[in-house]
């Protein structure tokens, strides 16, 4: 059926917290106006003496017209004593930006459907996709997409519906679908390259799916060895720029995050992987009992999120070499947590996956480098990347 509009739970739940928020988007964030939005609220009774000078005129463009200048402590002028928005307060909800009206809200359109999404640089979004119970229940409804786009080739729809089925379905842990996910990959980078016909996609899915259930995937992953030294500068690479890049680095909440770190750190003040990946097997891991598919549910919204493997480039490798290090950032910043805390709360949770997406999902040179650092560290292999993983 065409003209959809595919929504998952998660979506369709958001409501944005307000003042409720840890890590408001009011503070810290570009927030661009467009053309009409700007001169409306330059021109309201109640704003007209704040809009003046709130503003920084752009004039990129009619959708990027003037940007918000924040206040001494990085704040939207337009947040009241109550950290509730005051164009909202005086004019409504259709008097805001579009940045303002839609995030975390992402659509991704494909020919004539419309996948609905959230940014996990949201909070609230973050809790409703590693919690909810509903997050992953989809509805799918008449509507789609006004512009259509062109749709994707046969090969990568294959590898995005294949990819969801080895992750769901294999019954297997999180890594070693990964490890699936990535067998399947390679072939379709073949195919993309019209190195091997697309049938061998649908043969590979199949022989994937056999080797759950004999159990070889599972003694294929055991087999890859612990690698510390590629695990460590891959860490401490990606790790400080994510420092660089966030825009909120100096903040109590990403200094949260930095301290905990440095109690891994050695008398030089360097990360030690082996006291994070021992800080996980022994902090954090018990501490996840009760959110054992936590890793399951971020590789699924991934997975449905970027349409995987859909990256602009259409380079399925990328893609996949991405999404194993995003598990593994993430992975170790729980790790630290834990250890800082003696366990894991919800809230600890949420920040892990949340901070990281604030670069991850919003600055494109963070890719960049990831990819930059890959190469470093000679990840260019399924066991190489796999190896990241590994905690012993």
């Amino acid at each position: 059926m065409n003209n959809l509009i595919v929504t998952p739970g998660y979506a369709s739940q958001f409501s944005c917290i307000g003042s409720a928020c840890e890590d408001s988007c009011c503070h810290d964030w570009t927030i661009i106006f467009d053309k009409k939005s700007y001169k409306n609220t330059l021109n309201h009774p109640k704003l007209a003496s704040l809009a003046k000078e709130a503003f920084i005129e752009t004039k990129t463009d009619a959708n990027q017209w003037a940007q918000i200048k924040l206040n001494a402590n990085g704040t939207c002028p337009f947040v009241n004593e109550q950290q509730l928005c005051a164009i909202h307060a005086a004019a409504g909800e259709t008097a805001l930006s579009h940045t303002c009206k839609t995030y975390p809200r992402i659509n991704n359109v494909i020919a004539t459907t419309k996948y609905e999404s959230l940014s996990l640089s949201c909070p609230e979004a973050a809790r409703l996709v590693l919690f909810d119970a509903n997050a992953f229940q989809f509805e799918a409804k008449s509507g789609g997409a006004k512009r259509p786009t062109a749709a994707n080739p046969a090969w990568l729809e294959k590898t995005y519906d294949y990819s969801l089925d080895l992750l769901i379905n294999m019954g297997v842990d999180w890594q070693q679908a990964l490890m699936a996910i990535g067998l399947l990959v390679k072939v379709s980078d073949q195919v993309r390259q019209n190195a091997l016909p697309i049938a061998q996609i649908d043969q590979r899915f199949e022989q994937l799916i056999l080797l759950a259930q004999t159990k070889e995937i599972t003694a294929q992953y055991q087999k890859i060895p612990y690698t510390p030294q590629p695990q460590t500068h891959a860490f401490v690479s990606i790790h400080d720029q994510l420092c660089k890049l966030h825009s909120r680095s100096l903040k109590p909440r990403f200094t949260s995050l930095n301290e905990a770190i440095g109690l891994l750190c050695n008398e030089g003040n360097q990360y030690q992987i082996d006291h994070l990946n021992k800080a996980w097997e022994e902090k954090a891991l018990p501490a996840l009992s009760n959110y054992q598919d936590l890793f399951d549910r971020y590789i699924l919204y991934s997975l449905y999120h970027e349409h995987f493997p859909m990256i602009h480039s259409q380079q399925p490798w990328m893609a996949f070499r991405l999404l194993v290090i995003d598990c593994f950032m993430i992975r170790c910043y729980l790790s630290a947590m834990a250890f800082k805390n003696n366990g894991l709360t919800e809230s600890d949770i949420v920040l892990c996956f949340q901070l990281y997406s604030v670069v991850r999902q919003h600055k494109a040179k963070f890719a960049e480098g990831i990819n930059q650092t890959l190469q470093e560290c000679g990840i260019d292999s399924i066991p190489a990347a796999i190896s990241l993983l590994k905690t012993s």
